[in-house]
């Protein structure tokens, strides 16, 4: 018998940390093989899977010979936290942990107020650190980190193998201190610092375009709390003020609740029309068709087309396949991230909560795109200068140095005009173009990219991205052609 999706706890994830499945036993006060099996909520557990009084006694003598033997004192709790995690991590999968109180506190702030960060969504991908995306604005965003992106170190301590919550309590800290992170891209490793800012949960922003007054561009950073609510008033706003077509930016958004992005894609569909499909473990397949009543009766009807590329994951790839297999309206952009998961929070207790991966998420014809995404119906590159990296203004980039600073700098000085190729060499000749730079900017000539010079080159690069959205014009051209 299908599940009603009614019936579907409103804190399923698309995106998130972490959470855990059952209570050990501890001293003598061990609780019956019936009671630790009715945890994992499904009785239909085969008996060769299911806990034995055998079992249970092992997990008894390890932690009572550790609580006796042990050289120090030891917290029962600790012990406890560390074997949740531990049968959780057992899984092998980058979506599924448990989630202390402190991390669950974390969790909630990133999805329902703010927290004090850096700006990046990331898993935990064969041991490795990999950024899902930076949210847009951020720390992370500005200082040019990116998609696939590999955190090998912050502050000198290596996250290699470290679970997502144990690199979220190094990487996040007070606003205004300081982390640095050894980045790998590609082949190529570099070190960047980043200044920790308060990141707010806005998750919708929206203006009419600068040369066209008919329309609106919305960015849609993540599926957060009121991500619903935020976009109808952004909506209604922009078209009280003339808006009668719109962008909806999806790039670098990383995804969030579930139950936002079906609020959401509600209203880019017609009520019956398939939204999305989930796949549990030995149930039939769930349908979730639009439907006015349960998510919502704001509707968008104006011209429109959706940016995407591989920051757009998860909650970002249920929308953005919804409108593509629904509608005539098109994905511009680049394919996107490729996450195709469904996680759940269950099982608190006074120690944590479970994070569990419980589902595949299907696009609405029955497509399962984990690790393939979307591809766009129009694809077009961005800017070669996206992938260029904040310069550090108290380091120094100078006559013989070679690094993807270098590069970045390269990327910068050939965007704004001047004659210099893609290198990641500072030879005499990008020495010579820093220098020209310089006088330009009425800046101290010698040549050397530090302090006064890497923040002017900043913010010419932001300055030049922001004019120099190709991605962005490619959309605004393709909504006003159609209208012709």
């Amino acid at each position: 018998m299908k599940k009603s999706a009614t019936n579907k706890p409103l804190k399923w994830l698309t995106v998130g940390l972490t959470s855990a499945v059952f209570v050990l036993a501890s001293n003598h006060n061990a609780p019956s093989v019936e009671a630790l099996n009715w945890l994992f909520q499904d009785n239909s557990i085969s008996e060769e899977k299911q806990l034995t009084e055998e079992d249970l006694k092992m997990i008894e003598d390890i932690y009572n010979t550790i609580q006796i033997n042990y050289i120090e004192e030891l917290d029962k709790n600790d012990l406890l936290e560390g074997a949740l995690k531990g049968m959780v991590d057992a899984i092998g999968d980058p979506y599924s942990e448990y989630l202390n109180k402190q991390e669950s506190t974390s969790f909630d702030d990133s999805i329902t107020g703010s927290f004090q960060g850096i700006g990046v969504q990331f898993m935990s991908q064969n041991g490795n650190v990999t950024v899902i995306s930076p949210i847009d604005g951020t720390p992370a965003a500005d200082a040019g980190i990116q998609p696939n992106d590999i955190i090998l170190e912050a502050d000198g301590i290596e996250l290699t193998g470290m679970d997502t919550n144990q690199v979220v309590e190094l990487i996040r800290g007070p606003e205004g201190t300081e982390v640095e992170l050894k980045v790998q891209r590609g082949s190529s490793t570099f070190d960047v610092t980043l200044v920790r800012a308060e990141i707010p949960i806005i998750s919708v922003t929206g203006e009419i375009d600068a040369e066209h007054a008919n329309v609106g561009n919305v960015r849609i950073s993540q599926f957060a709390a009121n991500t619903y609510d935020e976009l109808v008033e952004i909506i209604t706003d922009l078209r009280d003020q003339g808006a009668d077509r719109f962008v909806f930016d999806l790039r670098s958004n990383p995804g969030g609740l579930l139950n936002q992005a079906l609020n959401l894609s509600n209203m880019f569909v017609e009520d019956g029309d398939v939204i999305m499909q989930v796949d549990e473990r030995n149930r039939e397949i769930d349908m979730f068709h639009g439907d006015d009543a349960k998510y919502g009766d704001f509707q968008v009807t104006d011209p429109y087309v959706v940016l995407i590329d591989g920051g757009s994951a998860s909650a970002s790839e249920i929308l953005a396949a919804a409108i593509s297999e629904n509608t005539d309206n098109k994905l511009i952009g680049t394919t996107t991230f490729g996450k195709g998961t469904v996680q759940n929070i269950t099982n608190e207790s006074d120690i944590g909560e479970l994070k569990l991966t419980i589902a595949k998420w299907l696009t609405p014809n029955g497509t399962w795109i984990h690790d393939t995404g979307i591809s766009p119906d129009i694809t077009v590159e961005p800017e070669e200068l996206t992938s260029a990296l904040l310069l550090n203004t108290s380091e120094e980039l100078t006559l013989g140095d070679s690094s993807e600073f270098v590069q970045s700098l390269s990327l910068i000085l050939s965007s704004l005009g001047y004659d210099i190729p893609n290198q990641s060499y500072y030879d005499e000749k990008m020495a010579e173009v820093v220098k020209q730079f310089q006088l330009d900017n009425e800046l101290e000539a010698d040549g050397i990219v530090t302090g006064d010079t890497a923040q002017k080159l900043n913010d010419q690069a932001r300055q030049y991205l922001d004019e120099h959205d190709v991605q962005y014009k490619a959309a605004v051209e393709y909504l006003l052609e159609e209208d012709a």
